[in-house]
């Protein structure tokens, strides 16, 4: 009955966050337009370089695709590092903590709130500029793989971010770290092209990262390569998810040690 009880509170924090999401439709349409811009111009792109009789890698309609695959798990991801660094800056952060919930299941309850918002419109927008853009449309399966896979992703990628925020209990701005965080998962993510087209150390360096599991391997379903095993997929999910886990507890650990030192 506890954990029954438990698990509602994270809900509702669930519900409030999907609830200000579908009021707060600014950024969302905002995603939407950039979604759209983005496949437009690599389509284009990669349309051209074929006409011009330069040779690519891949075929030019599955790397739309793949592209459309990656965008639609990033930008499905809520930014929650945004809103934990303004209230720590505010000082809000104090009677979040004194709430009988986890501060840290709390934020990232909050973030999948937002999430199931944005995902499904996403992932509308990605299937329709895609087809748009190419006149292909990728086998059913591959689809529902990218969709079911993308989304358990993104929740990670959302869990990875919360992290980024609690280390504005430590310094004033995370900006930076963002943006260093944002490069490597761009690149060694796959977020452009897949990983196959790297050089065979970058794919080793990859690997040792959990951003290929968040964007190249789901969105690979669509290259219809066979490169990725589902159920190795969801191992890898699963095993980078505790790896997270245990990292935002060790965080938040010594985030709430030092506001008991600073007299917070």
């Amino acid at each position: 009955m506890s954990t029954t009880k438990g698990l509602a509170k994270y809900l509702a924090f669930a519900r409030i966050a999907a609830t200000q999401a579908r009021r707060d439709r600014g950024e969302l349409y905002g995603r939407v337009v950039f979604f759209a811009v983005i496949l437009g111009v690599f389509s284009s792109l990669w349309r051209a370089t074929t006409e011009a009789g330069v040779a690519i890698a891949g075929d030019p309609r599955t790397l739309v695709w793949y592209l459309a695959a990656t965008e639609y798990v990033l930008l499905s991801a809520p930014l929650i590092h945004i809103d934990i660094q303004d209230a720590v800056r505010r000082g809000d952060v104090m009677t979040m903590l004194g709430r009988p919930v986890s501060y840290v299941g709390a934020a990232f309850a909050e973030g999948l709130g937002q999430l199931v918002i944005r995902a499904p419109v996403l992932a509308a927008t990605a299937f329709l500029c895609a087809f748009a853009f190419t006149g292909w449309i990728p086998p059913s399966l591959a689809l529902v793989a990218v969709a079911g896979f993308g989304l358990i992703a993104a929740a990670l990628l959302t869990a990875l971010h919360l992290g980024i925020g609690l280390l504005a209990f430590w310094i004033e701005d995370v900006s930076p770290v963002y943006w260093m965080w944002s490069k490597l998962l761009f690149v060694l993510g796959g977020l452009m092209l897949p990983l196959g087209f790297y050089p065979d150390w970058l794919q080793r360096l990859a690997a040792l990262t959990p951003f290929p599991v968040i964007l190249a391997a789901p969105a690979s379903f669509v290259l219809e390569s066979g490169a990725v095993a589902p159920h190795l997929l969801a191992i890898r999910l699963v095993m980078w998810g505790g790896f997270t886990a245990i990292a935002l507890r060790w965080l938040f650990g010594r985030a709430s040690s030092r506001l008991t030192i600073n007299g917070g």
